[in-house]
């Protein structure tokens, strides 16, 4: 397992841009190369950057052209109209189709197992080595790596966060969605919405632990997924389909743990983890850049300028 997958198609509404070609630190970098430069220590030799057709030459051009040579780099446009056949959408539909449409896109370039990161957050290193060494010990499993809630908040606004259930042998069990997730003075809240198996309700907001699991989008799957992938699609996209919406990882990983056919093995990584969501939290993830720096942590960046 060499293969990373970056998801780096987003417009960035809430931000104000596309984030992800946001720079940050003394060495001017995007958080994707800061991830990409982890994934390369840790052993990975191949990087798939899936995006929309007007970023294209951006990754090719600001982030491609500064990887080492010996780094398979390959762009992959995620097209609104490559769909299983009986998917029905709008004509004039132009928003995405959801992060399960985007790994659909690559369907074909993948033999192996393969990674699945955010393009606009940072992971940390032990992540990437997590999930390497995981790799080897479950070949047939997918693997997730969580995060301790308190370490994924924003200071400048609410977030929505998945969090996750697991048994007593950390396996996935489910993976709840969150929204409006706010820090006060004493503790963290928030209301749930709704479940990635599809169950909605209007709870009260409730006292959340500082130590819950969440998903952050990060996840290592085996080829297999394609076919729960095009089932959900077709599902996702009957003709009734409301023209907003869109397909997700974490309702196509609920449909294989729902259906037994697969199995989640649960990663934490207690690394600092930070992320852009609103255009002030530039301000922290440039700070945590620039310390991080400092501990040398970049120091073996393989970016050939």
């Amino acid at each position: 397992m060499t293969t990373l997958v970056i998801l780096a198609a987003g417009q960035g509404s809430r931000f104000g841009g596309p984030k992800q070609f946001s720079r940050f630190g003394s060495l001017n970098k995007t958080l994707m190369e800061y991830n990409i430069c982890h994934a390369i220590d840790a052993g990975f030799k191949k990087i798939i950057f899936i995006t929309q057709q007007i970023f294209k030459d951006r990754i090719a051009n600001e982030i491609i052209a500064f990887l080492p040579q010996n780094i398979n780099a390959i762009i992959i446009i995620q097209k609104i109209d490559d769909l299983p056949k009986q998917c029905i959408i709008t004509a004039n539909r132009n928003k995405p189709l959801g992060t399960a449409h985007a790994i659909w896109c690559i369907r074909d370039k993948i033999t192996e197992n393969f990674v699945v990161i955010n393009a606009d957050d940072y992971y940390g290193q032990s992540a990437f080595e997590q999930l390497i060494t995981n790799s080897e010990r479950y070949p047939n499993h997918h693997l997730i790596v969580t995060y301790l809630l308190e370490k994924t908040l924003s200071e400048n606004g609410s977030v929505n966060r998945g969090f996750c259930t697991l048994s007593d042998e950390n396996i996935l069990k489910s993976v709840a969605e969150y929204q409006n997730i706010i820090k006060t003075p004493t503790t963290i809240q928030d209301k749930i919405q709704d479940t990635i198996q599809g169950t909605t309700g209007n709870q009260p907001a409730e006292t959340l632990a500082a130590d819950s699991l969440v998903s952050m989008n990060c996840w290592l799957f085996n080829p297999d997924i394609f076919n729960i992938i095009e089932q959900q699609l077709i599902q996702t996209f009957s003709c009734n389909v409301r023209p907003d919406k869109e397909c997700y990882l974490p309702e196509v990983v609920m449909q294989q743990i729902v259906q037994e056919s697969k199995k989640v093995k649960v990663l934490t990584s207690h690394d600092d983890w930070f992320g852009l969501t609103y255009t002030a939290d530039s301000n922290t993830v440039s700070n945590n850049i620039v310390r991080l720096t400092d501990k040398g942590l970049f120091s073996s960046l393989l970016i050939v300028e």
